[in-house]
């Protein structure tokens, strides 16, 4: 007879576990089967404008990369020797800072949506230059020039110099001021 209860007992036990799974899923299916007219229309509005904006909106950095031609009396250089900048955001580029002489690797970084800062990164090609520069000695993490991108689609170049321990190195302000200094229009 005990054996008889349990047996019972059991089959009545899974019985409910497998009712309550079946319920469970059910409603599951039901939850699914819910139509837009179910759901708050503001909460949907605002997760498809999300995803709209996600990716209908461009990269601010990708759309002011690229090559700038120096303005010099109101209109843009024809040749690019040390009359160009090359910015991009994902990759450091090359700077003239002295006609024929010197030029450095750079790297630019966005500071806001319409500014940005050049990093010095290393020394690129030296050639004949006046005086022996101190590369090693330079900051690699201290602005040397700020950016600041203007509505017409150009840019203007403020050059700070080359910094030792976060401060300019008074010697060497000078290098890329007269080259690099000055309004640019995208190419």
């Amino acid at each position: 007879m005990r054996n008889l209860i349990f047996i019972f007992l059991s089959i009545v036990m899974f019985g409910c576990n497998d009712q309550k799974s079946t319920t469970s899923n059910a409603a599951d299916v039901n939850k699914q089967d819910t139509t837009t007219a179910d759901l708050p229309p503001g909460n949907i509005q605002e997760e498809r404008d999300a995803v709209q904006t996600e990716k209908e909106q461009p990269r601010i950095a990708a759309v002011l990369d690229g090559r700038y031609h120096k303005i010099e009396n109101g209109k843009a250089t024809a040749d690019c020797n040390c009359n160009c900048i090359e910015i991009n955001f994902d990759a450091p580029t090359e700077w003239c800072i002295d006609k024929d002489k010197l030029y450095i690797t750079a790297r630019t970084q966005k500071t806001g949506d319409n500014t940005a800062d050049v990093f010095f990164v290393s020394a690129n090609r030296e050639i004949k230059p006046d005086r022996k520069m101190p590369w090693d000695d330079f900051d690699t993490n201290t602005p040397v020039a700020n950016l600041t991108f203007t509505p017409d689609g150009g840019v203007e170049l403020d050059w700070l110099g080359f910094a030792v321990d976060g401060e300019v190195a008074t010697d060497y302000a000078l290098y890329g001021k007269k080259t690099l200094e000055g309004t640019y229009k995208k190419e």
